[in-house]
């Protein structure tokens, strides 16, 4: 029979997890990824309003408590060579073969099905991926079952010869091993890169104020984007972005990048391909580089122009101001190029550009 110690310790214990389950209910309850360096959500995640009461956050600690119980094994922080970034590449186009030099190799990661998309990118920004500019640009997909998306896939890189793709599942929760797969191929096909940027398919990228702001960026390990600082998991089961105890257990995330848009230098890339093979596997890719930098001591920057929503249109400022922009369709990427188009292109210095904010 346990003593009246062990059980005043057992209590104690037992009353610290239920208000640290009930801080996280009321705490823990923002996503990382869709959130601007201020804390503002895109318009696109918002939802109808549900009820917050009191029986709401009572929910929501039962949840968190019921979490925090189950956990028996968690996520260990290292391991020994447990990362396999070994998947075989089913479509493999060494884009950067006919370069002389690459000052930008930009890796877009878009899904199979969204050949639209991809086209979209061509006939806009991607106009600019030249030789001439030092700068190239590939497709990185996973792979899908259906046959006829697939064969599709294969004739499109047939014509464009821009498409990289391997043998992992396409899904979001595999975003790791796609960008990871990405940088791989970066290493290994177009090790003379300067500066690589991993790219989502729904974006705008400034091409042209790009290079120049990065003659600018110091010799050594960089990352840089639209960078935040240490943020709490989202814990709500509900939630794109969920996160269990199991597979994170501490309370902040280290300081990350928004996966939206980030640019690495080559010292970074192989400062990470070194030591994300020593990192257990994590599904949110931009939190798995910032573990990656943290191991390496590298702190994020966050660049000007860089943005994890859409920028406000305006022609000029597209032009000559904003380096990324969120949530982009083909129809809307076409328009808001074409309008662009006809402001003229200031004479920008780096220095002018690069207006770091370390984190």
């Amino acid at each position: 029979m346990p003593s009246k110690k062990q059980l005043f310790y057992s209590l104690l214990c037992f009353c610290a997890l239920v208000l640290f389950g009930f801080y996280i209910a009321l705490h823990g309850v923002r996503p990382n990824r869709s959130l601007s360096a201020n804390g503002v959500e895109p318009a696109s995640s918002i939802t109808a309003s549900k009820p917050t009461g009191p029986l709401t956050y009572v929910r929501k600690f039962l949840n968190v408590v019921s979490d925090i119980a189950q956990v028996t094994d968690t996520r260990p922080d290292k391991c020994a060579s447990c990362f396999k970034n070994d998947f075989n590449f089913i479509i493999n186009q060494d884009a950067c073969a006919s370069y002389d030099l690459v000052e930008l190799l930009v890796l877009i990661v878009t899904a199979p099905k969204d050949g639209a998309g991809r086209q979209a990118i061509r006939e806009t920004w991607g106009t600019l991926c030249t030789k001439e500019r030092h700068i190239a640009c590939v497709f990185v997909l996973g792979a899908v079952d259906d046959s006829q998306v697939m064969t599709k896939v294969k004739s499109e890189s047939s014509k464009h010869s821009d498409i990289v793709q391997l043998d992992f599942r396409e899904s979001y929760g595999n975003l790791t091993y796609k960008t990871m797969s990405g940088f791989r191929w970066s290493r290994d096909y177009c090790s003379k890169a300067r500066f690589i940027m991993k790219v989502d398919g729904d974006m705008y990228l400034n091409l042209e104020l790009l290079p120049v702001l990065l003659l600018a960026v110091p010799s050594g390990k960089f990352l840089g984007g639209n960078c935040w600082g240490e943020q709490s998991p989202h814990r709500s089961k509900s939630s794109k972005w969920y996160v269990s105890f199991q597979s994170y257990p501490h309370k902040n995330f280290p300081p990350i990048c928004s996966g939206t848009a980030y640019v690495i230098s080559s010292d970074f890339l192989h400062g990470l391909m070194d030591v994300s093979r020593n990192l257990p596997y994590f599904h949110l890719e931009d939190v798995f580089i910032g573990m990656a930098a943290k191991s390496l001591g590298i702190r994020p920057v966050s660049l000007k122009g860089f943005s994890n929503l859409r920028a406000p249109f305006k022609p000029c400022s597209y032009r000559n101001e904003v380096m990324t922009s969120h949530y982009i369709d083909p129809v809307v990427l076409r328009r808001f190029w074409k309008i662009s188009r006809q402001c003229p292109l200031k004479n920008h210095s780096p220095r002018q550009l690069f207006v770091p904010k370390y984190i």
